[in-house]
């Protein structure tokens, strides 16, 4: 079985600006440019490394802030490959929602 039969969520293309935290008092910015049930591929300028936890924040719904932890699971020219790590039951309502109207979206638009 390949890498790509173990990745059973689909992944959503997106453009969403989002916050990082490595532990130090600033927040710095990234990009989000796709998003599944576990994860999130994201880019941004600062230099991490497989395995770091960071503190993620990004506003999904006007108003509604998804906030949890990510874990890097890989980096490659496309950006980095995350994996939620802690979320609080909140959070996972919110990206579900999101999630769904995402493919509510997509749906309604190639039908």
């Amino acid at each position: 079985m390949n890498k790509r039969e173990l990745r059973a969520e689909a992944r959503i293309a997106v453009s969403e600006r989002g916050l990082l935290n490595s532990g130090e008092p600033a927040w710095f910015p990234c990009m989000v440019l796709d998003v599944s049930d576990h994860g999130f591929l994201i880019v941004c300028t600062k230099t991490l490394s497989v395995g770091q936890v960071l503190q993620f924040r990004c506003e999904l719904f006007p108003q509604r802030t998804l906030d949890c932890k990510l874990e890097i699971r890989h980096l490659a020219d496309s950006g980095l490959g995350t994996k939620i790590v802690e979320i609080d039951n909140r959070g996972t309502a919110l990206l579900q929602s999101y999630l769904e109207e995402l493919y509510s979206t997509r749906l309604n638009k190639s039908g």
